[in-house]
């Protein structure tokens, strides 16, 4: 068979799995807006040297955000190896290097210890599944910020009722008997 058919081969079973992958983890893929980005940011009180994490990190624009105009350091996590490489490609570009990566992983597999922040607009059985990964791995003080997935059980700190953003603190808010 020839090269080109390989080629084209290979080109397709990666198309194929960014697209199938993701379905499966945390839900398919839809961009936030710039707006609810800056909104989920200022909800979370995301200060300079802090540390954010955002799970699904998509095409980047919360990590980016969050470096460029909070001064944060960022790591996005997403498992869609295209997505993963045009956030490295946008990072890159931004020159941000210093402040932001991204890993190609399944969120539910990342250690978020070292977190002051975690955002994400996954499906509702991903926030299902994430709530105890929080209680475990998550210092008390650390925010959570979940864009139209409340986290079941746990009492938010904040919601934006208008974007549909809710925001929890470990050790404060986040338990529903707290």
């Amino acid at each position: 068979m020839s090269t080109a058919y390989w080629l084209l081969s290979i080109a397709g079973g990666v198309i194929a799995l960014s697209i199938v992958l993701p379905a499966f983890v945390g839900g398919a893929w839809s961009p936030t807006s710039m707006a609810r980005v800056r909104a989920m940011l200022q909800m979370a009180n995301l200060a300079p040297g802090e540390t954010l994490y955002d799970l699904g990190a998509g095409d980047g624009r919360v990590i980016l955000t969050a470096a460029r105009e909070f001064g944060a350091r960022a790591v996005g996590i997403e498992i869609d190896p295209l997505r993963a490489a045009l956030c490295n490609w946008r990072i890159r570009l931004g020159r941000l290097q210093d402040r932001v990566r991204v890993e190609r992983a399944n969120f539910f597999d990342v250690d978020l210890s070292n977190a002051d922040v975690v955002t994400f607009y996954l499906s509702q059985a991903a926030a299902d599944r994430l709530k105890d990964k929080f209680e475990r791995e998550l210092r008390p003080g650390a925010r959570v910020v979940s864009h139209r997935r409340p986290v079941p059980g746990w009492r938010p700190a904040a919601v934006d009722e208008r974007r549909g953003l809710y925001v929890y603190v470990m050790g404060e808010t986040h338990a529903a008997d707290a």
